[in-house]
């Protein structure tokens, strides 16, 4: 029996060594790998809170579908590269202002635009005026149509999402289709950004959906990016059509690298784009695929 459990260790030594060995010969002792690349900040339990907002259908009460949002343009149709004065007015069920706000990752509203080819794309924050207004000076890069979706929360209430279609003067957009990627992966700011699902995106399933970030020249996990909004990242997702609109926020908040990890729930199936939106040394980093559900 002593010979047998002496034979074992001998064995399990061996390995040991010999996978010591291999790691050095390939190069892989200082590059990323599961462990290296593991987050105290992840809690799986967190997928029951997370933010997912994907329209009214995940509304509640009728008091909740019942709250509208409508854009308006004071100084007149928006032209390609100037700024014009945006004004939402949100009100209930009955045409009365909502005037009480919760704010959400330090904002009362979170507005989107994106254009109609899914190449331009802002996340703004207009400013209450009180009576249910939200004000913003918003200036489009190119002409033609763009979707605006509104994210907020009126206290008491859910999380809500309305939208408004906007039609800027001047150079229209070029026409282009969305081409998924695979694998998702991008280069920006010496980051080497990669996104990845948990799962094989389904409609009508939650999926993991994860951006790990390492260094672009040598491979080292990247853990000092900064909060955007009070979070390691935000992501926003709309498909096609911009029929859909999905805004999620991350499960590991608190972290800051190498990994931001969000759930996600697609309703229907299609080709959808997302913006990952990070911060580093005080810089934005928005980073752009577009993947099949």
């Amino acid at each position: 029996m002593k010979k047998i459990l002496f034979a074992c260790l001998l064995v399990l030594a061996g390995g040991v060594l010999i996978a010591s060995v291999l790691e050095q010969r390939n190069g892989t002792s200082g590059a990323a790998d599961a462990g290296s690349l593991a987050d105290p900040f992840l809690d799986p339990y967190a997928y029951t809170m997370a933010h997912d907002h994907s329209g009214m259908s995940t509304e509640e009460t009728p008091e909740e579908k019942a709250i509208s949002m409508e854009a308006s343009w004071p100084e007149g149709t928006p032209a390609a590269g100037e700024a014009a004065r945006l004004v939402l007015r949100i009100a209930d069920g009955e045409g009365r202002p909502v005037r009480d706000f919760a704010a959400v990752h330090e904002r009362k509203l979170h507005l989107i635009a994106v254009s109609a080819n899914l190449e331009h794309f802002q996340h703004v924050h207009p400013e209450p005026e009180g009576d249910g207004r939200f004000v913003l000076q918003v200036t489009f890069p190119t002409g033609g149509e763009y979707k605006l979706f509104a994210d907020f929360q009126p206290s008491g209430m859910n999380q809500l999402a309305r939208s408004a279609i906007v039609r800027v003067a001047g150079e229209p957009q070029r026409e282009s289709k969305l081409r998924p990627a695979s694998p998702l992966t991008a280069e920006t700011n010496g980051l080497r950004i990669e996104a990845a699902f948990g799962s094989r995106p389904m409609a009508g399933m939650q999926t993991e959906l994860s951006f790990t970030f390492t260094d672009a020249a040598d491979g080292t996990p990247i853990r000092d990016l900064e909060p955007y909004l009070g979070a390691v990242g935000h992501v926003v997702i709309v498909d096609e059509a911009l029929d859909v609109f999905i805004h999620v926020h991350p499960l590991n908040w608190a972290s800051s690298g190498p990994q931001a990890v969000f759930g996600a729930t697609f309703p229907k199936e299609g080709t959808y784009k997302m913006w990952g939106q990070f911060q580093r040394n005080g810089e934005r980093i928005v980073v752009p695929f577009a993947f099949v559900v």
